[in-house]
This record gives C-alpha cells, sequence and structure tokens, in this order.
C-alpha cells in the first residue's frame, strides 16, 4: 500500500479556518481508481467522523473539518481497509492524500458493483 499526501496552507477557502483533505484512491495492482471506496475522517479530540465515497475517477473530498490530529480510513469490500493515523490539520490547511489500495483477493478481478453502504453523517 502506497500514501502520498502533499500540505497546502490557503486563507479564506474552509470557513473558521476549517480544513480539507481530498485526493484518488487507486487500485495498487491495476493503477485504475477506485470507486465506491468509503473515505472517513475523525478527530482524536472526539466529536463526529465525516465520511464521503470516491467518485468514478476515484476522487474524495471531505471538507470542514478541524485542526489536530486525524485518522483517515478507507474502506471498500473487496479491499483491505487502510487506516493512516495522526494525519496532522493545520487551520485552514488543505491536505492532498494520493493511496493506493490492495485487493483482498489473490489476482481476481474485484466487481466495481460491490458498494458499500454510504452513511451520510451530518454535523447539527
Amino acid at each position: 500500500m502506497a500514501l502520498s499526501h502533499a500540505a497546502l496552507a490557503v486563507g479564506g477557502e474552509s470557513s473558521k479556518n476549517e480544513g480539507v483533505v481530498h485526493g484518488y484512491v487507486i487500485d495498487a495492482a491495476t493503477k485504475k481508481p477506485v470507486a465506491g471506496v468509503v473515505v472517513s475522517a475523525s478527530s482524536s479530540k472526539g466529536g463526529p467522523s465525516k465520511e464521503v465515497a470516491t467518485d468514478a475517477a476515484g476522487y474524495f473530498k471531505i471538507k470542514q473539518l478541524p485542526a489536530g490530529d486525524l485518522s483517515i480510513q478507507f474502506d471498500k469490500k473487496g479491499y483491505r481497509n487502510l487506516k493512516k493515523e495522526q494525519v496532522s490539520l493545520k487551520e485552514g490547511m488543505i491536505l492532498k492524500m494520493n493511496v493506493d489500495i490492495l485487493s483482498d483477493r489473490n489476482g481476481e478481478v474485484v466487481d466495481d458493483l460491490e458498494h458499500p453502504v454510504l452513511r451520510l453523517i451530518e454535523s447539527i
């Protein structure tokens, strides 16, 4: 599994200096985008987690994240779960994460029609 990330601090784009995490999820073997991956971010300070799913291009974007240490998790049926701990996000930061995930199946083609249920969590 490979993980690359770059950070850019930009003022004014996010409200209350909240951060953004975005990027692409790619199949490590085929190098093709993986749609339907549930990407969740939770703060070490507690509070609700935020979840999104990757689109057809494997792209995800999680907005309005609090500054501090985050845990970012990538889940999809047929793939190994990936969790990145201690992801440091500063106020107003935009963090790009490109992730390669490995199939659970040895040499089998993963059926792209198997999507996990997307749970939408909204803060009040």
